[in-house]
């Protein structure tokens, strides 16, 4: 699967977002902004890889902080 990052274009957080289709040809992306809490738009920084992603608590997106404090 691969990994995404995005930035919502009202709070500025970026973050990681595990998908299975290329949202590179789609730009910026309407989703869920769990700082915001409400949906915002996106916008698509690029992929980040494509190894297997373990979803931890149930939870299938991370903070971009929690990924680089591994």
């Amino acid at each position: 699967m691969t990994r995404w990052r995005l930035k919502c274009t009202e709070c500025g957080r970026e973050w990681l977002l595990p998908v299975s289709f290329r949202l590179d040809e789609m730009g910026r992306l309407y989703h869920y902004c769990r700082y915001c809490k409400k949906n915002t738009f996106h916008i698509v920084l690029g992929k980040v890889s494509d190894e297997p992603v373990h979803s931890v608590g149930g939870e299938d997106s991370s903070d971009l902080r929690d990924e680089l404090a591994e």
